[in-house]
């Protein structure tokens, strides 16, 4: 499967400033009385005199980077000047830049927040900190140069790049803060040959916690790759009832907090449409809460108004926010968690909605409106046991244009009618047919889906569309035609038939199709036999390839899980699940005990239409007349089910159907005149590679 390279960008939006707001801008010189440096280690040489003129590690400079984001036409720091600070090997991880404020800030018992732009250099990606020096004016003895808060950012550092983080403080309404201590740099500095220096811009002290840039789209507010810190809580999976359409279900790994599924789950809907989220979730006192990007900008902007979503609101559909439901109904607490299951109440696809992809956002949280989570320190969502879940949102029309370019033949519906901008069914498989021009045949086609398939594949992290190569192989031999998976049918379809000179293969000449099988340019492993093979080796057309991960769905040996005690029945109800990246065709299964008594095999003849991602199926889904397992001790080795796939453009034949044995082939059926020098090729029935 291709790879396609990501891209992180900055995105500038407003933020409103409360009336209690303080800044510090080092361009002004406004709201800081006195610069320096500070350690929290009371031996440090910047605390004991033996480092003379320590201010000289600190100063007023030139901005070093005012570069322009190109792609969203803005600057991250346009701002002239910045404090620069030296990180010092010399004092310890607590040392930093000194800020005394012009204006003493008076904490209360409410969280407020202290925003920093920094610029570390490449490589330099250790935490940030926040100390706050003060007093309690209850105190008359204490000094100060008290220590009011320690605080990390709650958000990761973009190394090589301006970063806006975001410091959560708190203390007891008596406190007053007359200095800030920025820490640029938490790692060790004991093995540290050489000094850095760091960068500080645009202080702001205010009450919200969310960042003024995104550092990448969509952002969260922990690390992305986070695990969850309890086990106590965990969401389990999502379904999406959607009018109009059938029931959509999303599966979540409980290893991270966050679940990116944007490349492998699609939420469909029309405009008009009504939506509804129920999110199985284990645990208690917990809410769920909805988002769209509507305007497809690369993050979520709740709008609430009269504790209701208002018009345009990406905040879509929430159980409980500051005692309130979406649909405006008072709530008692937050404990939205019933039977197992968080019901988020109905929303609506706005009517008038451009068709095309959308960013879809669950949260499992705690009484906050924020798409990347909770960030009060007492409510974090990660010591919540909370969750956040992406996937896309494909807002369609009934109908969708299907159309054809090609040279030296044509590509028409199977009816051999011409495809030219027709019109055919949203959602449902279309059957084409080659008809190469004289003296022409076919190799296969193109067939890219989607959404806007003349600009970029991806807008802001969120795939357009996909472009897939059908092979000749897919083909029926004897009509020309090929079935387009529904799938597919999933937005704007255009086709490029691919002709080349020369005669139709034999009608006869393939009668299997290997699995996955040689391919130039594939990434990844391939299994062979359950046993991991590399690219070229070559193998018997009666063994099974994968691609990886390997597509392999264990069933745990607990006979009352769906097996018959008597007779060790998988049991037609069984359910089970396959999850892959990529596009696949199922081609065939092994049901069996892991010691290999019992051995059912499915093969052939179980091809269904194209699928990525997540795939719920039962043991009555399989077209087999046998799931028994005969030996008696069954219950003691844990049934298998393998699942075996197929490329959606798989290359290769297994068997040349040819009276001569000697006869050459290639791997698309044709006849070869001699065996070539390099490549991969069908000679006495079995596939050779040179």
């Amino acid at each position: 499967m291709n790879r396609f390279s990501k891209y992180i960008a900055l995105a500038a939006f407003a933020l409103a400033l409360p009336a209690t707001a303080q800044t510090i801008d080092f361009e002004t010189g406004d709201g800081y009385s006195r610069l320096g440096v500070y350690d929290t280690w009371e031996q440090s040489p910047f605390r004991t005199g033996a480092i003379a003129s320590p201010e000289r590690y600190v100063g007023v400079t030139k901005n070093p980077d005012t570069s322009m984001n190109e792609e969203l036409g803005i600057q991250a720091n346009p701002t002239a000047k910045v404090l620069a600070v030296q990180r010092s090997r010399f004092g310890s991880n607590t040392f930093g830049a000194r800020i005394d404020l012009a204006d003493t800030l008076h904490m209360t018992n409410a969280t407020r927040y202290v925003h920093v732009m920094i610029l570390k250099p490449q490589g330099e990606s250790a935490n940030v900190m926040v100390i706050g020096l003060g007093k309690r004016r209850d105190w008359k003895g204490q000094s100060p140069e008290t220590e009011q808060f320690w605080v990390s950012s709650t958000g990761a550092i973009s190394e090589g790049k301006w970063t806006d983080l975001v410091f959560p403080i708190s203390t007891s309404e008596y406190v007053d803060i007359h200095s800030l201590v920025i820490v640029p740099d938490l790692a060790s500095p004991h093995l540290r040959t050489s000094d850095f220096v760091a960068y500080i811009d645009e202080i702001e002290i205010n009450d919200n916690p969310r960042t003024r840039i995104m550092s990448s789209f969509y952002p969260v507010n922990f690390d992305v790759d986070q695990s969850p810190t309890r086990t106590d809580r965990a969401l389990n999976n999502a379904t999406f009832t959607v009018s109009g359409e059938e029931s959509q279900s999303v599966s979540v790994s409980k290893t991270k907090v966050y679940n990116n599924l944007t490349e492998t789950k699609t939420i469909t809907a029309r405009p008009g449409s009504t939506v509804s989220v129920k999110m199985s979730y284990t645990g208690v006192w917990m809410s769920g809460y909805a988002y769209v990007d509507w305007d497809n900008d690369g993050q979520f902007e709740p709008n609430i108004v009269g504790n209701m979503p208002a018009d345009g609101s990406e905040l879509v559909s929430y159980t409980f926010l500051d005692g309130y439901n979406s649909l405006g109904q008072s709530q008692s607490n937050g404990n939205s968690v019933s039977n197992g299951y968080i019901t988020c109440p109905t929303f609506t696809i706005p009517e008038g909605t451009p068709y095309g992809i959308y960013r879809m956002r669950l949260k499992v949280d705690w009484n906050s409106d924020d798409a990347g989570g909770n960030a009060d320190p007492g409510n974090l969502i990660v010591n919540n046991g909370g969750s956040v879940v992406d996937v896309l949102l494909n807002v369609h029309d009934e109908e969708v244009d299907i159309s054809a370019n090609q040279l030296n033949g044509d590509v028409l519906a199977d009816d051999g009618t011409v495809l030219s901008e027709k019109r055919i069914p949203f959602g449902q498989a279309f059957k084409i047919k080659m008809e190469p021009a004289p003296d022409f045949t076919y190799t296969g086609v193109v067939i890219t889906h989607g959404y806007n398939l003349d600009g970029p594949e991806y807008v802001r992290e969120n795939r357009q569309y996909k472009s897939i190569t059908i092979p000749a192989s897919a083909f029926d031999r004897e009509t020309h035609e090929y079935t387009i998976p529904a799938s597919n049918i999933d937005g704007e379809v255009r086709i490029e038939g691919l002709f080349t000179p020369g005669e139709n293969p034999d009608p006869g000449t393939v009668t299997a199709q290997y699995t996955v099988t040689y391919k130039t340019g594939v990434e990844g492993t391939f299994y062979q036999g359950g046993n991991k093979v590399d690219l070229g080796k070559g193998w018997a057309a009666a063994e099974w390839v994968s691609a990886e991960p390997a597509p392999i769905v264990t069933i745990k040996g607990d006979h009352n899980n769906g097996f018959n005690t008597t007779n060790f029945n998988l049991g037609r109800d069984f359910k089970f699940t396959i999850s892959v990246e990529g596009d696949y065709y199922i081609s065939g299964y092994k049901i069996s005990t892991n010691n290999g008594w019992g051995t059912t095999i499915v093969t052939e003849g179980n091809e269904t239409e194209v699928f990525s991602g997540v795939k719920e199926m039962t043991v009555s889904d399989l077209t087999t007349t046998s799931t028994w397992f005969t030996t008696a001790d069954a219950n003691l080795n844990a049934p298998v089910i393998d699942v075996y796939l197929m490329d959606s453009a798989p290359t290769g034949i297994a068997n040349a159907n040819s009276s001569v044995a000697s006869d050459i082939f290639s791997i698309d059926g044709r006849r070869m005149a001699s065996e070539p020098k390099h490549g991969v090729y069908i000679i006495n029935h079995k596939k050779r590679i040179k």
